[in-house]
């Protein structure tokens, strides 16, 4: 088989796998946001979690503010160079167009549920009325993060997943910090990139070319575990924020959902891009 044969057509079952995954990153993100914004105890830790974060350094200088603020961007140029580099070297432009519709349509979402489709109601709660949710800085981070881990080659996938979902978190636990996003924000954008980019990947599973299965199962497993972990851990400062009000609980309990999601998002791609090659029937 040369090497530009094209992969035989995914399984109904691979397909279902995609499109599943799809269904409950987006159906997470929907449940992120009625939990935050239409129940008193959500809005309550959503605010407590939000300002905790802003006092957490009084001291932090303006520039290194402005640092937190082009974070965002700066995780998206890189993004962007990695893609045209992947992109001359294989010498497809699949995954660049795949993966700008990934960005497009990611972005799409969150703006249309931030002015148009979701409304917060006021409950006394939160200082700011306004609606935040969900947050487009970590969408477009996310995003562009998501297309390199497409686009990316199957033996370097879970390493970019890993490194992904690290910059994922930095840059949404800088919104946090900045002032900018609740942490419900941030979780929902990275829920709704993922649930693109599994959408992204299905095309490109259907579009790419043949890719021999690769070691990497296991950085990809122990990436997931670190995500379920970090959700976990982040359950203890979670209970102690419903109990007392100090402390900073509530903003190390967004902090830990934040990198839980974030890697629990980036090893799921990274199984769903995993290469599953089938020998042609004789």
């Amino acid at each position: 088989m040369t090497a530009t044969a094209h992969r035989p057509a995914p399984t109904a079952l691979q397909a279902l796998c995609h499109v599943l995954a799809a269904a409950l990153l987006f159906g997470g993100a929907a449940l992120v946001g009625v939990v935050a914004l239409t129940t008193e105890t959500g809005q309550w830790l959503d605010e407590l979690a939000f300002v905790q974060a802003q006092g957490a350094f009084p001291g932090l200088s303006t520039r290194a503010e402005q640092l937190l603020d082009s974070l965002p961007w700066v995780v998206g140029a890189v993004s962007a160079v990695c893609l045209v580099v992947l992109a001359v070297r294989s010498r497809r432009l699949a995954p660049a167009v795949t993966g700008a519709a990934v960005v497009l349509l990611s972005n799409l979402t969150v703006q249309l549920l931030k002015r148009v489709l979701v409304e917060k109601p006021d409950l006394g709660i939160q200082e700011a009325a306004s609606n935040s949710f969900p947050s487009g800085h970590t969408a477009a981070a996310a995003a562009a993060v998501a297309v390199v881990l497409l686009a990316a080659p199957a033996r370097s996938r879970a390493l970019v997943a890993l490194l992904g979902a690290g910059a994922t978190t930095a840059t949404g636990v800088a919104t946090l910090l900045n002032g900018w996003h609740r942490p419900s924000d941030v979780v929902a954008s990275l829920l709704v990139v993922a649930g693109w980019a599994a959408l992204g990947g299905l095309v490109l599973r259907v579009t790419g070319p043949v890719e021999r299965p690769v070691p990497g199962g296991g950085l990809v497993a122990l990436t997931a575990v670190f995500g379920a972990g970090a959700l976990a851990v982040g359950l203890l400062p979670l209970w102690a924020a419903l109990r007392e009000m100090g402390g900073g609980f509530a903003a190390m309990a967004g902090c830990a959902a934040i990198l839980g999601v974030s890697l629990l998002a980036a090893a799921a791609l990274a199984a769903l891009q995993a290469p599953r090659s089938r020998r042609p029937r004789p």
